[in-house]
């Protein structure tokens, strides 16, 4: 239990720091791109903390270089699907997604 407990925090602080470089830069990067960041941070992230969600588990792999790299794409795949699960569970039935709603200017008089 406190292995996965463990993992998701890590997962959705890593989520809250990606929106949070998204709002602060001042380009918007496309949505792939944003994602391979975000890979490469949470490798880094995992490198740096020496964790691997694999080796938590009980489980290994071939090689010592894999586990931050595929921990990492854990991470982002995680954080990324729990952000989504809650999005989904809080949208209501009838309303059109939030992405959809015209954006209307706000014009001064």
């Amino acid at each position: 239990m406190y292995p996965f407990v463990v993992f998701l925090g890590l997962a959705l602080g890593l989520t809250v720091v990606m929106q949070v470089i998204d709002e602060l830069l001042p380009l918007k990067a496309p949505a792939a791109l944003t994602r391979t960041i975000a890979v490469v941070l949470a490798a880094g992230f995992a490198w740096g903390l020496d964790y691997s969600v694999f080796t938590a588990f009980g489980q290994e792999l071939r090689s010592a270089w894999m586990h931050p790299v595929v921990t990492g794409l854990a991470l982002v795949g995680g954080g990324e699907f729990v952000r989504s699960l809650v999005h989904a569970l809080g949208h209501r039935t009838g309303e059109p997604p939030v992405e959809v709603a015209p954006h209307r200017a706000v014009r001064a008089a």
